[in-house]
């Protein structure tokens, strides 16, 4: 189990805001409005404010909210080995 120093530590050595923000901003120019499940992309996510959870002994996951106009429509996830390594991304939509 990680503590807080260790997950801001993660945070901080590899990157995590701006690949949060480089990931989320290619899914959304390499992919249609209706692609995504959304009625435009005018939707944003905050990464200074993300979750965490440890799904599994080996990976540690980060989840931001997918905000359009102020509401929560959704999430943003990423799922990282423990050696920083991006495994996998989820953008669901509520």
């Amino acid at each position: 189990m990680m503590n807080d120093f260790q997950i801001k530590d993660f945070i901080a050595i590899h990157n995590v805001h701006q690949t949060f923000t480089k990931s989320f901003n290619s899914l959304l120019n390499q992919n249609t409005a209706e692609d995504l499940n959304i009625n435009d992309k005018n939707v944003s996510i905050d990464v200074e404010n993300l979750e965490f959870e440890l799904p599994g002994d080996d990976v540690i996951a980060f989840k931001s909210d997918i905000n359009r106009d102020g509401n929560k429509i959704g999430y943003y996830r990423l799922v990282f080995a423990l050696n920083g390594k991006l495994l996998d991304d989820y953008f669901v939509i509520y």
